[in-house]
């Protein structure tokens, strides 16, 4: 019965294992308890800043809607300042609680990878048991037994192995299904971290920009509101100054830059036919144009989705042009990248509006590409968002969902629709010049 013991024995240890895995999973537990606190914590600190970032924000809206004065101009400045130091501390705690949630997650990838070691482990033992057997005969088994009540034991102790076996496969499975999954978790968490330093570098340039902002206006008024009413109207009567303003639209073959009047025309043209206020069109593209430094450095090929690709081929087959001589965009973490032209929208995207840009342009086929094409389909999209509606509600949801589609809502993406909704007041002021003259 020496074969029976050591089944028994490879049983026990079987068993060993299993006790082992629940301590160690046990320990693992206590760990996440730690962690979950310690997230509970920057939760409630980034509540803190979203709340604080929220009152400045609202106090931001409240000035613009007083008459302009250099007081209230100042402390628009002044808010949009502090709003975006803290969103600069909010990225901040956004980029530490990944860190502990990638180190978490590669802490789990370990952990996984050693349990389904110690699963074919057992998994080879077991295996190895059974050939003893298949080395030997039927006949053999029965005469090499005693007693006819010994080889029906050790036959049932077989039976229950090559259950085993099949128990072993089937966690070996579950387990391998986990890991692919944590793995490509940590790959999404790792590109959201390296996109949320990005972020934080350009509200860095942002916070830099309008602290520039509002040492010029200063300096332009030595803190003297009178100073402040004559440059205001200085420059509402500098028309020419006005429609002579570069305006710059990424996404374009060439430098992308056209005179401000020409493109309040395009913008004006768009809003005609889809109800979208003309400056806050503007403040869209041109808020593009610069978020998307990716645009027109990405691949069809690398990071544009798959299921994209046959709709840009048919794009370009219908104009005729190279694929490979228009630029899209770079993927980034919220999304594929392979957006095209000015409106950086994605090809199947396009060709769904595309009957209407034809019928609002008369240029069929339509190209991501063309300024005009490229204004009315932005157009279109930010009507099907609700910014036809033309409140500020509205106009903001609308912006972001522009940006980051189903993540429009990620509160750490809110300084898009705030600075393209800044923009568009720039941009009506400018337009009522151009209106009034």
């Amino acid at each position: 019965m020496i074969k029976f013991q050591k089944l028994n024995i490879l049983l026990l240890i079987a068993i060993l294992m299993a006790f082992n895995i629940s301590a160690i999973n046990f320990a693992s537990a206590e760990v996440s308890v730690d962690f979950d606190s310690q997230q509970q914590e920057a939760e409630a600190k980034l509540q803190e800043l979203e709340d604080k970032i929220n009152q400045y924000r609202n106090a931001i809206s409240q000035n613009q809607q007083k008459a302009k004065s250099l007081k209230t101009e100042i402390a628009i400045l002044d808010d949009e300042i502090n709003a975006a130091e803290l969103e600069i501390q909010r990225i901040e705690l956004l980029i530490k609680k990944l860190d502990k949630q990638i180190s978490q997650k590669e802490a789990s990838i370990t952990e996984i990878e050693r349990q389904m070691d110690l699963e074919r482990m057992t998994l080879v033992e077991l295996i190895q048991e059974i050939r003893i057997y298949d080395d030997v005969s039927f006949l053999e088994v029965i005469l090499g037994r005693n007693q006819l009540s010994d080889f029906l034991s050790e036959l049932r102790s077989l039976e229950n192995f090559q259950s085993q076996i099949q128990d072993k496969l089937d966690e070996i499975s579950a387990m391998k299904q986990n890991l692919e999954k944590e793995k490509s978790d940590l790959s999404d968490e790792k590109e959201e971290q390296i996109s949320l330093r990005v972020l934080q570098n350009e509200q860095r340039i942002n916070l830099e920009n309008k602290k520039k902002e509002r040492k010029n206006l200063l300096d332009q008024t030595k803190g003297q509101e009178n100073l402040f009413t004559q440059l205001v109207k200085k420059t509402q009567l500098d028309i020419e100054a006005v429609k002579n303003k570069l305006y710059f639209l990424k996404g374009l073959v060439g430098d992308g830059s056209l005179r401000f009047e020409d493109a309040y025309k395009y913008a004006k043209f768009a809003s005609i036919y889809t109800g979208v206020r003309p400056a806050f069109l503007l403040a869209i593209l041109s808020r593009e144009s610069e978020l998307g430094k990716n645009v027109g450095t990405g691949s069809w090929r690398i990071d544009m989705k798959p299921s994209q690709q046959q709709y840009y081929l048919q794009i370009c087959r219908e104009l005729g042009i190279d694929p490979d001589q228009y630029p899209v965009s770079k993927k980034v973490w919220y999304g594929w990248g392979g957006a095209m032209g000015p409106a950086q929208m994605m090809p199947a995207t396009w060709l769904g509006y595309k009957s209407r840009i034809v019928e609002i342009t008369g240029n069929n086929p339509p190209s991501p590409w063309n300024i005009k094409d490229a204004f009315v389909a932005s157009a279109l999209y930010l009507t099907n968002k609700g910014a036809d509606q033309k409140t500020e509600a509205a106009e903001w949801k609308a912006a972001m969902m522009y940006l980051a589609g189903g993540n429009w809502n990620k509160s750490y993406l809110s300084f898009y629709g705030d600075q393209v909704m800044s923009r568009a007041k720039n941009f009506q002021e400018q337009i009522d010049i151009l209106e009034k003259g």
